[in-house]
């Protein structure tokens, strides 16, 4: 279990590190924003209530969408509307109010700013095609020392996403054991044995716990018309000391639906089935708690697989009205079809909510369970979760 309040690092040294590259096309985009300037670059997305448009002179600029008048663009954009279907082409300047002129396949179409829920950039080339994003904390105290490294990324073409992300959380703890009892040649003790005492040398060990994921998805759209359903396929590798994860590696396929699909609130489940391979103690169903077996030799694993359903959902709510508010959930569960009466899940929670201009309020909470994680070794727990908050500075 790894929790990491900002109260608990008040007195800690924090160094945090984060970067993120987002490569586009040349920068001759013209965005006509409420009070009439032009500002001129190269759109990347819309997401998140925010249009993200790359410029020579001030580096990546967020628009909030409500302040878009027009886009002029001539090269390729999709573009999806609040009921779910999905548009490709151009953006054409036109003088409507609150319309945008997109052209597809030289078919000019007027639509409502109000309508449009994400705007992605359909580039050429693979560069152009790539956002990355990096990022390393490190957290350290007198006893215990932390190392989160953190990456993620999205891969965007027609009729498709691929999303990837990574993380490795590594923890180490000093823990001072109580008073020994050490040789004592003294009066209280003139044969030369052993004491008890306060003063003695306390024994200072050092735990290590480890945990790491590695998560790739790639989403399928309909290419025309309502596109409230997509096919997906997910992988995934992870690692957890506390939970006695060695190695679980995944691989499912299944189907997916926006139920909500709003500018501000969109929420989305999919479910499918994937097959799981991992290495425990022994692949047999066993009964978990004080009457579980014991193992002896704990380096002796099995590789076992098994089949698994998966249902995941999607909430994400933001709002640019007065103080940015941004909040995303994840979830997963993961019903055993193999081995019985297993059930694993987590859980994320990122909430940003801005206190002035560009700095934000940051909450990330995950949590991960399951119900056979003690089941090999009673020592172990069924349930991990981190917690971090703080101030992010955004630019």
């Amino acid at each position: 279990m790894r929790l990491t309040p900002l109260l608990t690092h008040l007195a800690a040294l924090c160094i945090s590190f984060s970067s993120a590259e987002v490569w586009s096309h040349a920068k001759t985009d013209i965005v006509t924003v409420a009070n009439g300037d032009q500002i001129t670059g190269a759109v990347n997305a819309m997401t998140s209530g925010k249009l993200s448009l790359s410029t020579d002179y001030a580096g990546i600029v967020n628009i909030k969408w409500r302040e878009v008048r027009q886009i002029e663009s001539r090269y390729i954009y999709e573009v999806r509307l609040d009921d779910g279907e999905r548009m490709y082409g151009r953006f054409v300047g036109n003088d409507i109010p609150n319309q945008l002129t997109f052209q597809s396949s030289s078919v000019n179409r007027q639509v409502d700013i109000d309508d449009i829920v994400e705007v992605r950039s359909i580039e050429n080339e693979l560069a152009d095609k790539l956002d990355l994003a990096l990022g390393a904390t490190v957290y350290a105290d007198p006893n215990t020392q932390t190392l989160v490294l953190n990456a993620r990324g999205q891969y965007d073409v027609r009729g498709g996403r691929t999303t990837f992300q990574a993380s490795i959380n590594d923890t180490r703890t000093s823990i001072k054991s109580s008073a020994e009892e050490l040789p004592c040649d003294c009066p209280e003790n003139p044969d030369g044995g052993t004491v008890d005492t306060a003063e003695a040398t306390a024994k200072k060990d050092t735990e290590s716990s480890n945990a790491s994921s590695f998560e790739i998805s790639r989403e399928f759209w309909r290419d025309r018309g309502t596109a409230q359903s997509y096919r997906v396929l997910n992988a995934r590798y992870e690692t957890n000391d506390e939970l006695g994860i060695a190695h679980r590696g995944s691989l499912g396929f299944g189907f997916g639906r926006y139920l909500i699909n709003d500018l501000g609130n969109e929420l989305a489940i999919s479910a499918g089935l994937q097959g799981v391979q991992e290495r425990r103690k022994a692949c047999d169903d066993q009964e978990g708690g004080s009457g579980g077996p014991t193992f002896i030799e704990d380096d002796a694993r099995e590789t076992c697989n098994d089949a698994e359903l998966f249902l995941n959902v999607k909430w994400h709510l933001y709002s640019f009205q007065n103080l940015d508010m941004d909040i995303s959930l994840n979830g997963n569960t993961y019903p055993s079809l193999s081995d019985w009466g297993r059930v694993r899940g987590d859980l994320k929670l990122l909430i940003n909510w801005e206190l002035f201009d560009s700095f934000y309020w940051t909450v990330d909470a995950q949590t991960i369970i399951d119900s056979a994680g003690d089941r090999d070794d009673n020592a172990l727990s069924n349930s991990d979760y981190t917690i971090s908050t703080g101030v992010t500075w955004r630019y």
